[in-house]
């Protein structure tokens, strides 16, 4: 007899673990609020300027473009490994 009542809690506390957590129930709306909360201009969300930029600085803007349009890095260097020391001692 304890073994059948020991199933149902098993039963319960496995299916209470699959319960969504607040988080996970609300987290549609903390990504859309946190995107409607970095936009400095919340109308360009929904119909897009087609307009330059404006205010930035034109040695910084000229650099990002030249670079960009010049810029070729080789498929080999990409794929290089990132490798990471941290701390001054170890194994190698």
């Amino acid at each position: 007899m304890k073994k059948v009542a020991l199933i149902p809690v098993i039963t319960g506390f496995s299916l209470a673990g699959c319960a969504q957590s607040a988080l996970q129930a609300d987290y549609g709306r903390s990504v859309q609020l946190m995107s409607e909360n970095q936009v400095y201009d919340p109308t360009t969300l929904t119909r897009p300027s087609l307009a330059a930029v404006q205010g930035a600085d034109p040695n910084m803007l000229d650099l990002a473009v030249t670079t960009m349009r010049t810029q070729a890095t080789e498929r080999k260097e990409v794929s290089k490994p990132i490798v990471l020391s941290i701390g001054g001692q170890g194994g190698q």
